[in-house]
């Protein structure tokens, strides 16, 4: 168990959010509930431009116009502000893609959204809202874990408790 595992914080000043997050969240998945309840309590949200697109992209694709317009309304109503992919961001998208595409790392399997938000989250150095085993597999903190979430073996957010 890690520090950061054995205090978990209640709240968290700054996290990105992964297009996993919210998609959980948009298809009414089991561990929806917790990455809102988490969600709120995080002060600042970011997203990377080419994150929103995706997730945008796969809105659409489950659910039509709606399903996009969900999610929009989703990160408007969270307040996550939108980060644009500059220059600067490049050498941790290649580092990412070096280490964690999925044509090199046969764990993390990084592909080409993840690898943009994999990007943001090296540059900016804070922790990700994410659902799966692929980030888990890198070096980028999960911000779920962080506020005292467990996480299944196919990395899906638990709550700790039995009663929630």
């Amino acid at each position: 168990m890690t520090a950061a595992q054995a205090t978990p914080r209640t709240t968290l000043d700054e996290a990105i959010v992964d297009s996993s997050a919210l998609m959980c969240i948009l298809m009414g998945e089991p561990a929806a509930p917790l990455f809102i309840t988490a969600l709120q309590n995080t002060a600042r949200l970011y997203i990377g431009a080419a994150t929103r697109a995706e997730a945008w992209l796969a809105a659409f694709n489950a659910k039509g116009m709606a399903g996009a317009e969900q999610v929009e309304a989703l990160l408007a109503a969270l307040h996550v502000e939108t980060v644009d992919f500059t220059q600067d961001s490049l050498p941790h998208f290649v580092d990412g893609a070096e280490r964690h595409h999925h044509r090199v790392d046969p764990k993390a399997r990084l592909n080409l959204g993840d690898l943009f938000t994999y990007a943001l989250a090296k540059e900016t150095g804070l922790p990700l809202f994410f659902q799966g085993t692929d980030f888990a597999n890198t070096a980028i903190e999960n911000a779920m874990t962080l506020l005292g979430y467990g996480m299944s073996d196919k990395g899906v957010p638990q709550s700790l408790y039995a009663s929630q």
